[in-house]
């Protein structure tokens, strides 16, 4: 069996998070507060086929129900 190398210097263990978690929870709680910006991604969501859930009428509904199939074809 061979001897295994000798580095030079010691590899890194990976950076750790350079934002801190309070700083990442007020931006999420911005985020919430901003109706405009949930709907939005909650419509990107839905056009990438991802499972939605939005309120109508202070009923939780799947967004396949409200707003239908996001991959249906139009028609003219």
């Amino acid at each position: 069996m061979g001897r295994k190398k000798t580095r030079q210097s010691r590899k890194s263990s990976g950076s750790m998070n350079s934002i801190s978690k309070d700083t990442k929870r007020r931006m999420r709680a911005d985020n919430k507060k901003d109706m405009m910006r949930v709907m939005l991604n909650k419509l990107d969501a839905w056009k990438k086929g991802k499972n939605v859930i939005v309120n109508e009428d202070g009923v939780r509904k799947n967004a396949n129900e409200v707003w239908g199939n996001p991959n249906r074809k139009f028609k003219i």
